[in-house]
């Protein structure tokens, strides 16, 4: 499978004046009336049902991705079809157990499909989709899974935004956003250092707005396996028919894979003061720390969003906050016992804190050098919350959140919470006397 194409080499794919940042999407209005009709894809989709049913099943080879995803990207999710819905939430309740990782990615991409009542943060941005794929390897590629998905997420990304500048090369805020995409990619390195070999040879130069972007975007996709550029590519299932949305959910599934990276690292950091490996530990807390730090590359990609989508976005996502990001939430579980929310659905994690076993080491060099690995993080985590308060007061302003929060004011307050209570004596946290200082 090659990287998709949104418009041919050198082509104008719709007005200026209609499509890209702050507009609509080139595939709303660049797409074919059979991609807008549901039609072609209701009857792919009966074919390949009836060719797949009984016996014979040939698994999920042939399913009309090209016709449902052309339907659902041109005129919105919360547009779609509803006989479309319908019959994709029949199939994903008779599909076999999945043998292949092409049958795992159908079964976890079709409830998207259909959340339209019953959607979450996950089934919004496909994150179910996204973390089977990451551990498809097993176990212990896991890590250069959720890495090499994200450098493609950022890749796509930079491709859509590349070909909507070279269709309003003189659109300013289209050129804002694909040169902060562009940047994000060039140092993705830095949040995904397991795919560092996806990033090498990146051209930099081309002879026209767009052109460098685009042949950047291509260099990565060609090197990604077929499986995580498929999934990558249906990944993409906008509530609207927006340019914005899609450099949205982008972002939302850039963010989840990384934090759930992070909450793996902590989970190893652990583990390794458990095991009297504090030197380990503290690689982990340091890596941890780096990559959060490394969060406004994507800050900067999102705070090309106009006020006006946004409104568009969120009036489409009600019920799909980020406050249900279960990845986020662990990583505050894995740094320190918290009390649970009552504005976000339960979580719990096994075993106990970084900040539990931290203050059940003696004194000594190894305590004093992880607490100051533990505070760089802490000072990181707090700087990139900050940072979500900021564009979202820009973004949105004091409006409630969707998650049932008061919005950028609730981002406030939770910016100013430690990752690790333990660090920050005469917050009300008990500090038990050990190594604050």
């Amino acid at each position: 499978m090659t990287p998709q194409k949104d418009t041919p080499a050198g082509s104008v794919a719709a007005p200026p004046t209609t499509t890209g940042v702050g507009r609509l999407s080139l595939r709303a209005v660049g797409a074919g009336s059979w991609r807008r009709s549901p039609r072609l894809a209701v009857e792919l989709l009966d074919r390949w049902s009836a060719r797949t049913s009984g016996p014979a099943a040939e698994g999920t080879s042939g399913f009309p991705f090209e016709a449902v995803l052309g339907h659902f990207q041109a005129v919105g999710r919360n547009q779609a079809d509803p006989d479309l819905i319908e019959r994709l939430r029949v199939l994903a309740g008779s599909l076999p157990p999945p043998r292949t990782v092409h049958d795992r990615i159908l079964a976890n991409w079709l409830p998207g499909t259909f959340d339209h009542e019953d959607g979450n943060y996950d089934s919004y941005a496909a994150i179910p989709l996204l973390e089977e794929l990451a551990g498809a390897d097993g176990p212990d590629r896991i890590d250069a899974g959720l890495d090499g998905l994200i450098v493609a997420l950022l890749a796509d990304l930079l491709r859509f935004e590349a070909t909507g500048l070279r269709a309003n090369p003189n659109a300013a805020k289209q050129r804002a956003r694909t040169q902060a995409t562009f940047r994000a990619l060039v140092r993705a390195g830095e949040i995904a250092p397991l795919a560092e070999d996806l990033l090498r040879s990146i051209p930099s130069s081309g002879t026209a707005w767009g052109d460098r972007e685009l042949a950047a975007a291509d260099a990565v996709l060609t090197r990604v396996a077929e499986p995580v550029r498929h999934a990558v590519r249906i990944a993409m299932l906008p509530t609207t028919n927006r340019h914005d949305e899609v450099m949205f959910i982008r972002s939302v599934q850039v963010f989840e894979l990384l934090y759930r990276r992070i909450a793996r690292g902590l989970e190893r950091a652990v583990s390794f003061v458990d095991g009297g490996e504090p030197a380990a530990a503290i690689g982990e807390v340091t890596e941890a720390a780096d990559k959060v730090a490394a969060t406004t590359l994507l800050y900067r990609v999102l705070t090309t969003m106009p006020r006006e989508s946004f409104a568009e976005i969120r009036a489409n996502t009600s019920g799909r906050s980020a406050i249900q990001s279960r990845a986020y939430r662990e990583i505050e579980l894995r740094g320190a016992p918290i009390p649970p929310n009552p504005q976000a659905p339960p979580l719990s994690v096994e075993g106990v804190s970084l900040q539990e076993v931290f203050t059940a080491m003696p004194d000594g060099p190894a305590a004093t050098a992880l607490a100051a690995a533990m505070r760089n993080l802490d000072d990181a985590w707090r700087g990139m919350k900050r940072t979500h308060w900021g564009i979202t007061l820009k973004i949105i302003g004091q409006v409630p959140g969707t998650g049932g929060t008061s919005g950028a004011d609730y981002l406030r307050i939770a910016a100013d919470q430690p990752l690790f209570p333990v660090l920050h004596p005469g917050t009300g946290e008990q500090d038990g006397g050990v190594r604050i200082a």
